[in-house]
């Protein structure tokens, strides 16, 4: 849930969204799926599917983040994570990645095709 919020937060927005996984059947668990839902700053709360390409790709994000800091993965290579995001989002993620990268959390390569990734 932080970790989303760090991702989404902004001047205008300074606290950020908010991100749930919740059981599709809580009676019986191990029969039933996960539901995603995330509600991007200014939104209402949506299942992960009508979300938006950028929205979708910042809470899968905060996803697989999320689960890297309970269970580290060694080393990670991102194929195109930027390729649905706008240049504020680029900036967070990448931000958010240089602040674990120096923290010594993060290891990993990102492929991409936008400069600023690379400007960073």
């Amino acid at each position: 849930v932080t970790i989303y919020k760090d991702l989404t937060r902004s001047n205008k927005y300074p606290i950020g969204g908010q991100a749930s996984l919740n059981l599709d059947n809580q009676e019986d668990p191990y029969n039933g799926g996960i539901k995603f839902t995330a509600m991007p700053p200014g939104k209402r709360l949506r299942d992960i599917d009508q979300l938006s390409g950028g929205e979708r790709t910042i809470a899968a994000l905060a996803l697989l983040f999320a689960i890297h800091s309970y269970r580290p993965a060694p080393f990670f290579v991102m194929d195109e994570i930027d390729a649905a995001l706008d240049n504020i989002n680029v900036k967070k993620v990448c931000n958010f990645l240089e602040e674990k990268t120096k923290a010594g959390v993060f290891q990993g390569i990102v492929i991409s095709l936008k400069d600023m990734f690379y400007e960073r």
